[in-house]
């Protein structure tokens, strides 16, 4: 029992080192993600997937040789070998963050939002069937495939179909806007669409007016939603960094534990296409307060995971937010504050939930480590989102700016 007590008490200080590691390297990211906002309005989306996807890869191919790179701490007598080590993990930790979750994402969002604006919503839910479900879905879907062929081979995989996979998809479709191709938005004339208004019923133009991000820093409803959007960052993050542990606490095992992402990630892809549809017909922060207060319930059945209520909450909770979530991070930029600035305002965005998203482990692994559980992070994420609940009745309410 004594020897069993004191490995426990190692893999939880390996594990608070490894959450620490990864909010710093995050951290950078979000520190320098505002910058890739910038590049993105000069250089255009074509340039940046490039740029994201050769370097997502590279970043990888650092994570598959880490043990090689931990080892040159050796050559450094008069460093510490652990100050090293942690500064080489900090430093893959910003490499992925800033190229994968960060700048792939942002440019993706960033291109759908430069070609639809009337059937923004709807092509956001298409886009968000997939894109919910390769959220969702990823931690058991790379969890079988590091149990399947290892982990240094995984990371050689996924450099190649992520990494240099979407750098050449990249090239080979992307444009940046559809005047460049001598096409308009959403690929029809304004007249045409009109006439669709009149015989289908079409949501109104929604292209609000241009604000620079000056103007848009001072909007709360900019602050509001992006609260609203990092918090799911933070917790989601948070959840699945600590996964494992967090079943093991609630006496599941591993293949348990990680077969809530199915259902989580069908949910997701459900709510996601409906949250687009419902984005061009109703003010956005009602979809704001549905993410929050799915986040809090998920939150909440977080203390009853040894239940099976509590898993079922879970599973909705989670599911529901990350369907939203995938909407709202598309169409509520544009949707207020015009296509012109788009990148620069993506960037701040971005920076925010990169930002969230770096201390959520450490904030659940401090959690478990002070109190021997995760129920005071979660009591603390419940409270978080009905705040944040409360401060959405006070957004913009108009589906445009005048």
């Amino acid at each position: 029992d004594m020897n069993a007590k004191a490995t426990c008490r190692v893999l939880s200080v390996q594990c608070i080192d490894l959450s620490i590691a990864y909010m710093l390297g995050t951290v950078g990211s979000s520190l320098l993600i505002p910058y890739g906002g910038k590049l993105l309005d000069l250089w255009g989306s074509r340039i940046m997937i490039i740029f994201a996807g050769l370097g997502l890869a590279f970043a990888l191919f650092l994570l598959k040789n880490t043990e090689g790179l931990l080892a040159f701490p050796n050559q450094l007598s008069w460093l510490s070998p652990f100050f090293v080590s942690f500064v080489i993990l900090s430093l893959i930790f910003l490499l992925l963050r800033q190229f994968g979750q960060g700048l792939m994402t942002m440019v993706s969002r960033f291109a759908l939002s430069k070609w639809f604006d009337r059937r923004r919503g709807v092509v956001t839910g298409i886009n968000g069937v997939f894109v919910s479900f390769g959220f969702s879905s990823a931690p058991l879907l790379l969890n079988t495939l590091i149990l399947e062929q290892g982990y240094l081979e995984s990371m050689v995989i996924l450099a190649i179909i992520c990494g240099l996979g979407t750098a050449f998809l990249g090239w080979l479709f992307f444009r940046d806007q559809p005047e460049d191709c001598g096409m308009e938005m959403d690929g029809s004339s304004p007249q045409k669409l009109g006439a669709m208004h009149v015989n289908f019923g079409s949501p109104p133009k929604t292209t609000a007016k241009d604000l620079p991000l000056e103007e848009v820093r001072k909007s709360f409803t900019f602050w509001i939603f992006t609260m609203g959007m990092a918090s799911s960052s933070l917790i989601i993050t948070g959840f699945t960094f600590h996964i494992a542990s967090i079943g093991e606490i609630a006496g599941l095992d591993r293949s348990a534990i990680y077969s809530i992402f199915l259902p989580i990630s069908i949910i997701s892809v459900i709510t996601n296409f409906t949250s687009g549809w419902l984005s061009d017909r109703i003010p956005l922060k009602y979809l704001l307060m549905v993410l929050v207060l799915s986040l809090g319930l998920g939150s909440f059945g977080m203390l009853y995971l040894h239940e099976t209520i509590g898993r079922v909450l879970v599973m909705i909770g989670y599911g529901i937010q990350g369907g939203v979530w995938g909407c709202l991070s598309v169409v509520t930029w544009p949707r207020f504050y015009g296509r012109k600035h788009l990148g620069a305002i993506s960037g701040l965005f971005m920076g925010v939930v990169i930002f969230a998203s770096a201390i959520g482990p450490a904030f659940y692994g401090i959690s478990q480590q002070i109190t021997g559980s995760y129920n005071t992070s979660a009591w603390v994420a419940v409270l978080m989102n009905l705040l944040i609940f409360v401060g959405a009745f006070k957004a913009h309410k108009a589906i445009s700016i005048k």
